[in-house]
């Protein structure tokens, strides 16, 4: 005939430590002192040095006068609620960290059974140190780009001026002369033929260096602002492309200006976004909104297209959109944030930004002062 394991079995060859008590309910306020030892096997003997005989009759108060007062608060709350209650601690006593879990047997009758999480703990803790270092490089990391973004939008202005007063100066020149060479009435027919191909020709350098200079940085970013700098770069990217679009604005710049560099930030990350409407979105109109208030600043890009596709959702949750990561983690450093609507009417983005940056090592040289 099949034996049946006994509790007593149970109770003795169990790995993990468990203590039976008693509690003494007509006490007025239930506490450590009203909880005594009913017995103790021998797991709970050795984890805690103790001896089972030395252990029953005494109250928890007695056996563990210093002891973390969750141990004994369960017991009590098990017994008053007539329900299981659960704990973790470091115990002093053990130097480990362990898991209690207190159950009522009867009325005056309760017992709690013991785990060692010490090794689970530590992993967590090595874990949480780990994770608190990649959070910090994170931070650096997001630091680093947007002081590159800064710092390469410094580089770009400091060419495009270059070219303006190199190049483009030297091209006007050239244009002037030419066209003076023009008002000669002594040319022949091919030379004035010639004349009039480098004219062309001259005209033609002016406005492809002109283009390549709005393309470095536009100078009406920082000497208009924001609003009609991202007019002008729409109209450059979009009209070219017959593709429709407006630029509305709410909040004066005078009442509410910002900081150069979040209006190059969001310049930057605005002009990724409209050149992502015309590679992906086939959009044939493009509203963007500009926002001021009293401490923030919002850019928002909205198309009539396609919208962005299930595959791209997808990755966007495991941080695969290496494009729109990039500009959300800018956003982030910065304080700011970047929400994404889309569907097949069409997508819609919002950058948001604080007006002032509060690290002023971001501002480093002509970014430091209000535009």
């Amino acid at each position: 005939m099949e034996k049946k394991l006994s509790y007593k079995v149970f109770f003795e060859k169990t790995f993990n430590p468990i203590a039976l008590y008693s509690v003494d309910m007509s006490a007025e306020n239930l506490t450590s002192s009203e909880i005594r030892y009913l017995d103790v096997n021998p797991a709970y003997e050795k984890v805690n040095n103790v001896k089972r005989e030395e252990m029953i009759g005494k109250s928890f108060a007695e056996a563990w006068p210093d002891v973390e007062q969750c141990w004994s608060k369960i017991i009590e709350d098990c017994i008053r609620e007539k329900r299981v209650m659960h704990c973790e601690s470091e115990s002093v006593y053990t130097d480990k960290y362990l898991e209690a879990i207190a159950f009522p047997l009867t009325d005056d009758m309760a017992a709690t059974i013991f785990l060692d999480r010490t090794e689970w703990k530590q992993a967590q803790n090595t874990l949480i140190k780990k994770e608190k270092k990649l959070l910090r490089y994170r931070t650096m990391l997001r630091e680093l780009v947007t002081k590159l973004t800064l710092s390469e939008e410094e580089t770009r202005r400091e060419i495009a001026s270059d070219l303006h007063d190199s190049l483009g100066h030297s091209l006007i020149s050239l244009l002037f002369n030419l066209r003076n060479l023009e008002l000669e009435s002594t040319l022949s027919a091919p030379s004035r033929t010639l004349l009039c191909e480098s004219i062309k020709e001259t005209e033609r350098m002016i406005t492809e260096s002109r283009q390549l200079i709005f393309e470095l940085s536009p100078p009406i970013l920082l000497e208009v602002g924001l609003a009609p700098a991202i007019e002008a770069l729409a109209d450059h990217l979009l009209t070219p492309r017959g593709i429709k679009w407006t630029v509305t604005t709410r909040g004066l710049q005078k009442n509410f200006p910002a900081d150069d560099a979040v209006c190059v930030i969001l310049y930057r990350m605005a002009r990724e976004l409209i050149i992502n409407v015309i590679k992906h979105s086939k959009a044939t109109k493009v509203e963007i909104g500009v926002n001021r208030g009293p401490n923030v600043i919002q850019v928002v890009i909205e198309d009539n297209g396609e919208g962005m596709p299930e595959k791209f959702h997808m990755e966007r949750k495991h941080g695969t959109g290496i494009g729109l990561f990039s500009i959300q983690e800018r956003l982030i450093h910065i304080r700011g944030n970047m929400q994404i609507i889309s569907n097949t009417k069409g997508t819609t983005i919002s950058l948001l930004a604080p007006r002032n940056l509060i690290d002023k090592s971001l501002e480093d040289g002509e970014f430091a002062h209000e535009n």
